[in-house]
């Protein structure tokens, strides 16, 4: 009697997992038959445009038709264009924006848009809660950086004064930044302080508009914006489900792209901070725009760093941290960031990735399926 019990048991659970199975496959069958029938009412379209946050920027989405695409692209364009005005550092714009606020240095507080405040705290937030390489108050020593490289000629300049370097590095302490939110204003108490957000801004501003646009219904679209990647939802083709992100080879020639690796994902943000794409050459050595905060140098150590998380804000200011740490250094830092991934390119040639970033990897069998 128990051997027949034990067999009928069996045979019970035998059809339940069979019965479980079937049932997720005819699930997935389903949503797969929903996501074709949707897929055919959607078509591509896409754009681009150049001038905000010194990039250009490329767009596309699945729309019904043109109409409703180039109602979302209108928003996006006139959006970036705000943000890169709002938080310029070094030009004025039609209101009070970075450089207003780095002009009025010790002398008094201005009064800014309440996006500017947002973005600082954003900012002075993650640069006491996860990483100090990433420090917003660095201005008066990138700016130093870029003067330098501005005068460049066919990408061959010079160095920056190491005293002017040492004395800008005075002048970069983050608690310096007077936020009064009640009144919307920001006041640097040091004179010779300078703000520059340019190591978070455009991952913070490509959140922002494309966040908008996906609370005005949009399903399914991927901007760039120089090396900022932020996908909503998945692709609607047929047979398609995730986005691929390319990793560009990082060398030193602008007139040739090669890619090293593809992403695969469906919603997400992955941002690549690299030493390729603006630098300029002191004789054979060739020097990039990320700044170390501690040394007013550029490091050399790694080509690019790319970060896969929820927010480009967070992807954005994470990269630049990265590309200023080792390997490991920077794999400890990712431990504070709940999904946060990141894929390196060390100058030696070297590659290196976290685990779950592994899974998500071309070279290592990830599909867009």
């Amino acid at each position: 009697m128990k051997k027949f019990n034990r067999s009928i048991i069996g045979l019970l659970l035998c059809c339940l997992v069979f019965g479980a199975c079937s049932k997720k496959a005819e699930n997935e069958e389903s949503k797969k038959n929903v996501k074709n029938n949707e897929s055919a009412s959607f078509k591509k379209f896409s754009k681009s445009f150049f001038g905000v946050f010194d990039t250009d920027v490329a767009f596309s989405a699945y729309c019904v038709n043109e109409e409703e695409f180039n109602k979302y692209f209108k928003v996006l364009e006139e959006d970036m264009k705000r943000y890169h005005n709002l938080y310029n550092s070094f030009e004025n714009a039609n209101e009070n924006n970075i450089k207003t606020i780095n002009d009025n240095a010790g002398k008094e507080a201005v009064k800014v848009d309440k996006e500017i405040i947002e973005l600082l705290e954003f900012s002075i937030e993650s640069y006491k809660k996860l990483s100090d390489k990433n420090n917003i108050a660095i201005g008066s020593v990138t700016s130093l950086w870029k003067a330098e490289k501005d005068a460049a000629v066919d990408l061959k300049g010079k160095l920056p004064d190491d005293n002017k370097i040492k004395e800008g590095l005075k002048h970069t302490d983050i608690n310096n930044i007077v936020i009064d939110k009640e009144n919307s204003t920001v006041f640097l108490k040091d004179k010779d302080m300078k703000l520059d957000v340019g190591a978070i801004a455009k991952g913070y501003s490509v959140e922002k508009v494309m966040n908008k646009l996906k609370s005005m219904g949009l399903k399914s679209a991927i901007i760039s914006a120089g090396g900022n990647v932020k996908a909503i939802g998945s692709p609607l083709e047929k047979d398609k489900n995730k986005w691929g992100i390319g990793i560009q080879d990082p060398k030193f020639d602008s007139d040739k792209v090669d890619i090293k690796e593809v992403i695969f994902s469906n919603e997400t943000c992955a941002v690549t901070s690299g030493d390729y794409q603006r630098f300029y050459f002191v004789g054979d050595k060739a020097y990039n725009h990320i700044i170390d905060p501690k040394t007013g140098y550029p490091k050399d150590k790694i080509k690019s760093v790319t970060v896969l998380c929820n927010d480009s804000g967070l992807a954005d200011f994470l990269s630049t941290s990265l590309f200023l740490m080792d390997v490991e250094e920077g794999k400890k830092l990712l431990e504070k960031v709940e999904g946060a991934e990141a894929f390196w390119i060390l100058s030696d040639g070297s590659v290196h990735y976290t685990e779950k970033m592994g899974k998500m990897l071309q070279s290592k069998g990830a599909t867009n399926k």
